[in-house]
């Protein structure tokens, strides 16, 4: 009996599974990708028409005269135990709650710079903090790898008083990461809360449920700080990190949508007020914005005197100003438009860690490392 002779099937794949695939493929993706990066160049092109020295040429400077120019430390926040790490406004423009060395977290009557309440946390060190929208919350992020929840309660303001009112019950473990906790907000809601990580994570957590609502994947090393977009919170939110990344992130899809690399590490981000633009603080001393709508860089500021790397940063309620902290003790105040230094505040004796505009804009805090909280106005 003869032994048929095996044929080639027509039409057979020619790329059987586990074989590597021709070079040819290689070369078309690389021209595709070649191609697609071109189109982007172009885009990017096409869409910077103007830079802000162009349009701010014609503006007028700043005058001397200008409130700026004459802010001063109106109220100094002392009798904190080690040094201030993070701080964050109350949305009644009048508390402020800080987080530092010692695992403890102190919430400040700003006004009257007493102390109200004294939260004793889990962590050797609270390295975040965050105000609930209705003032009854506030939210600690340290050491420990979580982030919890305390519910402010039992304390009567007086200008007379200098009665703490001590917590070290919390109210819920919200937020589990794999590394500390660098930064954590409420997302306008005391449901939602949003928290970045040394895992190299940002996730968005329900404060009712143990599982995180949604995970943001994207950076490669420490998150170093986050900044929710003001005109539309619950969509859109940047972070920063020690990747060197800046990263513009979808809420809903959890997918980074816009990605922007600098030559030093990312130490924080900050909204501009209209929202079109996000500003970053790197490890380098230089800040940088950038335009969402053009997709790229439209002003850095620095100058080269400047060799310590800035901590944090915040726009003015108008937009007009942007003031940074340093890592020299100093706090400068710069033109957005025009990219010059205004002034140079020099009252902190450390390191500047934190700087936040009140919720009116009325009065800038600064936090350092020398153990206060600064009140500018």
């Amino acid at each position: 009996m003869s032994v048929p002779i095996s044929r080639k099937r027509t039409g057979s794949n020619p790329n059987p599974k586990g074989s590597d695939p021709p070079s040819w493929l290689f070369g078309k993706l690389l021209q595709e990708a070649s191609e697609l990066k071109e189109a982007i160049r172009l885009e990017r092109v096409r869409n910077a028409d103007t830079d802000l020295s162009t349009v701010g040429q014609h503006e007028p400077d700043i005058s001397v005269l200008n409130p700026v120019m004459n802010v001063k430390s109106r109220k100094t926040l002392k009798g904190n135990q080690g040094k201030i790490l993070h701080f964050s406004w109350s949305a009644d423009r009048k508390h402020i709650v800080m987080g530092g060395q010692e695992g403890h977290a102190v919430v400040w009557n700003a006004f009257l710079a007493n102390k109200e309440y004294l939260v004793k946390t889990s962590s050797p060190w609270v390295t975040t903090c965050s105000y609930a929208p209705s003032t009854t919350l506030v939210a600690c992020g340290g050491l420990d790898n979580q982030c919890t929840v305390y519910k402010l309660e039992g304390h009567v303001s007086s200008a007379n008083s200098s009665a703490m009112t001590r917590i070290s019950e919390p109210q819920k473990v919200v937020a589990q990461h794999n590394k500390y906790i660098t930064y954590c907000s409420f997302l306008q809601s005391d449901q939602q809360l949003l928290s970045a990580s040394a895992d190299s994570t940002c996730a968005l957590w329900d404060v009712e449920k143990k599982d995180p609502v949604q995970k943001f994947l994207g950076h490669k090393m420490e998150v170093m700080g986050l900044s929710i977009n003001p005109k539309d919170p619950f969509s859109i939110f940047a972070s920063g990190g020690a990747d060197r990344q800046v990263c513009v992130w979808d809420v809903r899809s959890g997918e980074c949508v816009m990605k922007f690399g600098h030559d030093s590490d990312v130490n924080a981000v900050r909204f501009f007020p209209t929202g079109d633009s996000v500003c970053s603080a790197t490890l380098d001393g230089s800040l940088h914005l950038f335009d969402l709508r053009a997709d790229q860089q439209v002003k850095f500021y620095t100058k080269p005197s400047i060799i310590f790397g800035a901590t944090s940063l915040d726009f003015s309620k108008s937009g007009k100003l942007l003031f940074a902290g340093y890592d020299d003790y100093s706090i400068r105040v710069w033109d957005v438009l025009k990219g010059k230094q205004l002034t140079l505040w020099l009252n902190h004796q450390d390191r500047v860690t934190h700087v936040e505009m009140s919720p009116d804009g009325m009065a800038l805090a600064s936090s350092s490392w020398d153990e206060t909280i600064r009140i500018w106005a």
